[in-house]
Parts: C-alpha cells; structure tokens; sequence
C-alpha cells in the first residue's frame, strides 16, 4: 500500500450491541382457495384422495410395463406433483405427510416421492380432514395432487423444452442432470434443542424419542447419499440406454458433485433413456444441456503495440495467488514469466493432462487474461513493476477455446479448489473465472455451475471474479441474437441490453461470486465508422441483470473495449487499437507480444481480479468476503449517471451494476473520504442482530447550511447453497440484510427496534425511513393490478438491495441530518436450515465522503473515534472498580 493510502486507512467499525429476536410463531394469511377448501372437507378430501388413487394405480401399471418392456428397474419410490397454497404451505412440511421434496418450484407447485408406494400417511391425513380430526389441518392448504405427466415442463432447462417433443430415441446426448438427496445436515438440525426443555429429564426424553426415529449414524446417512447415487447410474447404464456418468477428471472415480440437498453430474445417454428418465425417475428435478463457451471476438486490426524496453520484476515471495482457470497460460511470455507459479499448472483437457499452454490461436485467451490481471491499465513501455501477486494456471479450454462437453464444470472447480487451496502449502484465494455460457442464465433454478461456486466459496474462505458474458457481434445463438441481429431487427443499443436474451451468462448468476461487466474506454468516431458505446458507457456486448431472483448482477464493470460499425443499419464490425483494451498476447503461434486486438468481458474480469490481489496483499489476514465487499464499496457509477431519472438510473444499474471500481478507494481514504470495516470474520445467526455505531464528528452535528455527504454501506456474506429450492431464501441456509438507525434513535432503542419488527416475509422488509437510498431494502413487484410502488423506499423501485450477498446502497444527505451515533444493524433470517446454533460469516463497510467539498472529514472521524474508544475504556474501568467494591 502506498504511504498515502498508509496515512488514510480504513476504520474499524465498532460492535456496540446484538440480540436475538423471539419467534413469533406467526404464518402467511391463507387463500381464498384454501378457506374455500377448508369449508369443504368432504369435497376437497374426496378430491384428492380420488388423485391419489389414481397415481398409485398409473404407478403400479407402469411398474408392471416396465417389466414387460425390459426396461430397467425404478427404486421403490412414487412420484407426483403437488400445488399448494404458495402464501402459507412449507414445502418442509410435507415430511409429516411422508413425503419427501424434490424440487420446490414456482407458484406453488412440488415435485414429491415417498418410499410408502401406497402414500398411506398422506391418506391417512386427508381422512382426518374430512372427519374433522386432529392431524388433518394443513390439508386444506394442498389444492391439487397431480400425476408425473407435466414433470418435463418442470424439470427441462427451456432450450431442452423446446427441443423436447424432436429427442431421438437412438440418438446420443449429453446433458447435466440433478438428483434430490436426503439432506443428512438438516437432518440432524432438527434434533431437539436443550432451551426448548424446562427441564433436562424432559430434554432427554424428547432426545431419545428423536434417536428412535432417526436411529442413524451421519456415515449411514451417507451411505443412504451413495445409495441414491447407486440406483441412478444403475438406472442410465442400463444396456438398453447405455448411459455413463462422465468422469473427465483424472484420478476422479466418481464424476458427481454433491450438495447438501442434492448431487450433480454429467451423463451421455439415448435419448429414449433420457425420455424415460425426466418422465419416471423419481428423484431428478433439473435436466439441462451442457453448456458451451464462445471466445470473444479478435477482429485483426494494425496494433503496433510493443514494449521491449519494460521489465517486470518477480512479485514478493509472499504475495498473493491467483488462479487463472481459462484456456492456459504461455507462461514464458517476457511480460508474464517472473510471475508465473508453475508449480501446480494443470489441464483438465480431456486427452491433454500435461498440456498447459495456451493453444488458441489468435493470440490466446488465458494468456491475455493473465496479462489483465498484472496490468490492468496497459502495459508500460519503460522501466520496471513489480507483479502484484503471482498466476497459477488452470487449463479447462481447449485449443479451439471451447468448453469441453465431456468435462462438467462444477466437478473440475471442485478439483480446482482442492489443489490450489486445500492442498497448497500457501492457499489460493482468488480465482479468476473467464469463462461463461452461449445463453442467458436462468431466472429460477441456481444451475449446478453456479451453484458449485457457492458451495466451494461456502466451504473456503475463496473468492471467485467471474465474466458476465458476451453478446456476440454477428453470430447468433438460439437464445443469444447478436449485436448485429439486434440492430437489424430494430432492437438499437442500448435498449436490447435490456433483454432477457442479453441477460448474463451462465454461472455469472452465482450468489457468491464478484460477476464483471464491461464499459467502452474511448468513443471512436471516424465518419462512416463509430463505435457503438461512448466512453464510460455499457460496451455493446456486455451481458446485464437482474441475475437469478432479481439479483443485481454484474456487481461492477470495468474497462473490455467495445465494437466499430460502418452502418446503423446493415453494420460491418470491427475493433481498432483504440477501442480495445491493451493486453498482453500469446506469441505461440507468432505475432507481437502486447496489442490491443481483443475486447470481451473476459478481459474486465481480471481487471477486477488485480484490486482483489492488491488487497490481499495489503490485508492478508483478512478474509475474502472483506475484499469483495471492498470493491463493490469503491465501485462507481460514471458521471454521466447523475442526471438519469429513477427509470434511466434503474437502467444503467442493470447493465452496470454499483459501476466502476477503485483501487485507491477499495484500498484506502483521502482527506475527504472515510471507510470504516469489521475486522477479522464476524459471524451471525437466524433472528441474531448486530449493530455497529459510527461515532459521527460533532462539528457536523449543528442545524445549518451543512455540507454534502454521500453515504455508501456494503454488506458482504456467504452461506451454504442448496438447490431444490427455487427461491432465494431457501437457496441459502441463512439470508442476511442491513437497515440503520433513525435520527436520536440510540444503539440500544434500535436494536429493540430491529428485533421487535423481525419478520422474514417480503411484506416485512420495511425500509429505514431516514435517508432517501438509492435502492433500499423492498423492491417493487406489480401484483394484482398495482401499478404505484406505495411504501417501497429506495430511489429505485425495481430492485432491490437485499437480494444478494452482497448488499450495497447509497444516499447523498446533508451533514446536520446525521445522528451524533449512526447505527446499522446486520440481521440475520432463517433460510433452509433450521438449526439455531447455525451461523454464517459477514463483513460489513460504512463510507462518508464529503460531496463538492475541501472538508478534512478523515481527521473529524478519526478523532471522533478515539474520544469514543476512550468513553468505552472509561466504562470499563468504572464497571471493573464497581465490581472490586462489591
């Protein structure tokens, strides 16, 4: 870090109070469907029960079929689908029914299965129902059981849906499938909890009751997990499918991901296998293709870029990691080589197990990639840099730069992990993910490769900076049109970023990784070319959000070129030096060893990737949630942005995230800016709340003129994933937000504030009221002919920010609006796991910078926070000789 940057560092955000909110006990109002329900048993439960008897006979036929057929065996489990009241029934729920849940979907509707192939608990129930028993209460709230026949449309990924009714039954096809799994965590989650028991003879009655119906070990849990595992690929491998597990991974004998809910995994199969797959395996709830990766385009231009008299001096011997998992690295290219780690490359190329170059012609791409990281603002043409961190080099593209169909992506970053940070004597923690999908990601079911990078950011204090993907200029995809069909077809930039054919790509969606976009650098104009994207604005080919459940994705953008075009109405594209970014090149296959030839979110990604590694390097026993948060706490929308109306800024939010980041601000302060930041991990439970005070300087304090202060606030969190929930909620095991105190409102009147309005529903997520955000915490969604977001309080009504994992917000307020103890309070809410003692890891940064103004707000804050260390060690040491006199 600088000596400038030394002289301004960062704060520490001081916790003053926490708590834990008592549970309410409270539920959802119910449907008129389910009252209408509840006032006729008899109908209703005859209903259902006349369905249930019709599923179990199709079942028993279709079991009896199958043998007829020399189809092979399925396990001894029924399936079905089940609409619920979507306001007020718990998929969990089912589990006193004797159902287990599949898959969770949208509007109410479950996948099921049940070992008891006659269903007999759930009959059992709905006849309690209907003679007005106890035990029948939460019937009402199922309206339908239906058979498996619709279980395509849930299950398929769109593009397989519409390919559906064409699958040849002697044709090969590879796809990714999941599989529901008993959830062995949860399980014992749900053991009884020794506060809920007034006594301890109670306690250890309940234990032993729980014991007797639970009656397994975790390492048989797990051999139920395996078992699963077992009767699937007996399933596929079945000589009439001949179906496989693909295992591209060497060394790796099993070819399956797993999650605490679910596994994964790629398979080749017939497809009269894959039919009867979707249609009658119990368990599956998600069927998808295997992705493909497109590179970005290099249109050759005349670069004449060339930098022989700079030299690149060798990074600390401690210095940060980075992994580039890409297409390889030339990694004795003169600007790269002193950094390279070559102790651990390794390709996952099928086939190319000692091959870690760059292969792809053209100059490469993870050799370009790796450059960004090292020099993200160009390349210096004299003198000496030292690296900021050193690269290690992860091969998973082929030479034609294509993700190969025969690896799975979740399994091989699972390998990834394992050696750099697992196995490595110093841990890799920062991995840079080039690398996405043709096709916009989807809106409601986390895939497995977004959902792998969760998990693995979950289980590692690891930090994954991912592209956001690229609208090609004149090749289109099924669900991807390119830029060129886009302007014929009358769609201009930048309104078809806005499309959800240019949402980002698959796994940019991932909760817990940073996903970069891109920003032109220059406006080119040269009559009759121009570029399409001014300076400062959203590159022509850069993939926007919302991500998946209205996410803001991409979190920022940085600096990837943009295309030229000749026409606005039948455009030729190209990429002059000047519109693209300055990247190191693979000399493999000849050429010049630094041009500017190349432009893609691929190469903003890195760019972002160098902040990281300047900060681990800066705050090495920091964790990574801190450099993420970091960064999006430095990030900035252009100038240009401050004139947008709500709906122009909403806009550019979608295509450009919190905006540009910066290195100086993400490491440091100036005289007029201020950041304060937890230290260390700080960790949080369900209906927990933890409220941090900002000792605000008292010359601010005064009614008045005041000054302008802008205000930003960035949460960071990971949680643990699973996916047989589509809703973001039930994704993560616990789901965090933020909120601040009102003006006089003290730490302790606030926090009773926080716990008392704790309510996990949406209707719950009240805004704070103080200070106008820009986003604020609801997010405005028209139902039933609600046109006017009454009540939502950002600046922004289409989004929100407390949908992701990372929780940015901002305001402009004048100095004398700020309390003499600004309060913000993290608070914790139940996801899927309904253990009470389980908690998830957080960081949290406050910023207050002075608008227009020369004001020395670091100095005011510093002294502020000291007059306020010396009060608490000042009632400290009051307690502690209250306590020697007593």
């Amino acid at each position: 870090m600088s000596e400038r940057l030394n002289q301004f560092s960062h704060l520490p955000l001081r916790l003053t109070n926490q708590g834990t909110a008592t549970p309410s006990g409270g539920g959802g109002k119910p449907s008129a469907t389910t009252l209408a329900n509840g006032g006729n048993a008899g109908g209703h439960g005859s209903k259902l029960q006349s369905s249930i008897s019709y599923i179990v006979s199709s079942w028993e036929e279709e079991r009896e079929n199958r043998k007829e057929d020399g189809k092979p065996e399925l396990p001894d489990a029924i399936s079905f689908i089940l609409q619920v009241d979507p306001n007020l029934f718990d998929a969990d729920a089912l589990k006193s029914f004797g159902l287990e849940v599949v898959a969770d979907l949208e509007e109410g509707y479950i996948i099921g299965a049940s070992a008891d192939i006659e269903l007999s608990e759930l009959r059992k129930k709905i006849q309690q129902f209907i003679d007005s028993q106890r035990g029948g209460g939460k019937v009402p709230e199922i309206w339908e059981i239906l058979e498996g026949t619709k279980r395509p449309e849930y299950i398929l990924s769109p593009e397989l849906q519409a390919q559906w009714e064409q699958i040849s039954d002697h044709q090969e096809y590879i796809v990714d499938v999941s599989i529901s799994c008993i959830n062995i965590q949860e399980q014992y989650s749900r053991c009884p909890k020794r506060e809920r028991f007034k006594s301890d003879a109670n306690f250890q009655k309940s234990i032993d009751q729980w014991l007797d119906k639970h009656n397994l070990t975790p390492g048989e849990w797990d051999d139920l997990y395996s078992a699963r595992e077992d009767q699937f690929e007996k399933f596929i491998r079945d000589p009439l499918y001949r179906g496989e597990i693909l295992r591209s991974v060497p060394g790796d004998d099993v070819g399956i991901s797993r999650l605490p809910d679910s596994f994964s995994c790629r398979i080749r199969i017939l497809g009269k296998g894959l039919k009867d797959l979707v249609l009658n395996f119990p368990y599956i709830f998600d069927v998808s293709e295997a992705d493909e990766f497109i590179a970005p385009s290099v249109i050759p231009n005349n670069s004449k870029s060339d930098h022989e008299q700079f030299e690149l001096e060798p990074p600390q011997p401690n210095a940060p990691k980075v992994c580039i998992i890409d297409s390889g690295i030339q990694e004795v290219h003169p600007k790269l080589r002193v950094a390279i780690d070559p102790t651990l490359s390794t390709s996952w190329v099928p086939g190319e197990n000692n091959m870690t170059a760059d292969y792809f012609g053209g100059g490469g791409h993870g050799t370009r990639v790796a450059g960004a990281v090292l020099y993200p603002r160009g390349i210096p043409k004299t003198g000496r840099q030292q690296a900021v961190c050193w690269l290690q080099n992860a091969r998973i593209l082929d030479a034609r730069n294509e993700l190969p169909k025969l690896l799975s992506p979740p399994k091989v970053l699972e390998k990834i992990v394992k050696i750099f940070y697992r196995k490595s004597q110093t841990k890799t923690r920062i991995y840079n993910h080039s690398v996405a999908g043709i096709s916009p990601c989807r809106t409601q079911l986390m895939t497995p490769w977004a959902a792998a990078i969760d998990k693995l950011s979950w289980q590692n204090d690891v930090l994954f900076i991912v592209a956001a993907g690229n609208i090609e200029a004149v090749r289109s995809f099924v669900t991807r049109p390119s830029v060129s069909a886009h302007i014929q077809g009358g769609r201009n930039y930048p309104e078809y970023l806005l499309k959800p054919s240019a949402r980002v790509a698959n796994p940019a969606q991932s909760f817990q990784a940073l996903t970069v976009g891109s920003v032109a650098h220059s406006t080119y104009n040269n009559p009759p070319l121009t570029s399409i994207a001014k300076e400062d604005y959203p590159s022509s080919f850069s993939c926007s959000g919302p991500g998946i459940w209205d996410t803001i994705k991409p979190e920022v953008v940085e600096y990837g070129g943009d295309y030229v075009i000749d026409s606005p109405i039948l455009p030729n594209f190209t990429t002059p030096e000047s519109v693209c970014p300055e990247l190191v090149r693979s000399t493999r296959n000849g050429g010049k060893a630094v041009s500017a030839d190349a432009v893609g979110t691929s190469f903003a990604a890195p760019k972002v990737t160098h902040i990281a590694a300047a900060l681990e390097a800066a705050f090495p026993q920091e964790s990574t949630l801190l450099y993420r948060a970091l960064i999006v706490q430095s990030a900035r929308l252009p100038a240009w942005t401050n004139s947008l109306n709500a709906k122009e800024l909403y806009h550019a939010i979608r295509t450009m995230g919190y905006g540009i980041p910066d290195i100086n601000r993400a490491l440091g302060n100036s005289p007029n800016r201020v950041t304060l930041t937890t230290r260390g991990l700080e960790r949080i439970k369900a209906r927990q709340a933890k409220v941090y005070q900002v000792k605000v300087p008292e010359n601010f304090l005064p009614q008045g003129e005041g000054f302008d202060i802008l205000i930003e606030i960035t949460l960071s969190y990971v949680a643990e994933p699973r996916r047989t929930r589509r809703n973001r909620r039930k994704y993560l095991s616990t789901w965090l937000d933020w909120t601040c105190s009102k003006r006089g409102e003290d730490p302790d009147c606030f926090l009773d504030r926080v716990l008392s309005e704790y309510d996990p529903s949406e209707e719950a997520e009240k805004g704070d009221k103080l200070f106008q955000w820009t986003l604020g915490k609801r997010q405005f969604k028209p139902t039933n002919g609600q046109t006017r977001p009454n009540g939502i309080d950002g600046i922004v009504k289409e989004l929100s920010r407390s949908t992701g994992t990372v929780q940015k917000d901002w305001a402009t307020v004048k100095s004398y609006e700020l309390r003499e103890g600004f309060c913000i309070a993290v608070v914790g809410h139940t996801g899927w796991n309904q253990d009470t003692n389980a908690d998830v890891p957080f960081a949290l940064a406050v910023s207050f910078e002075t608008v227009n103004s020369n004001i020395n707000l670091y100095a005011s804050f510093v002294k502020a926070e000291i007059e306020a260390e010396a009060e608490v060690q000042a009632k400290v040491r009051a307690q502690q000789e209250i306590q020697l006199q007593s």
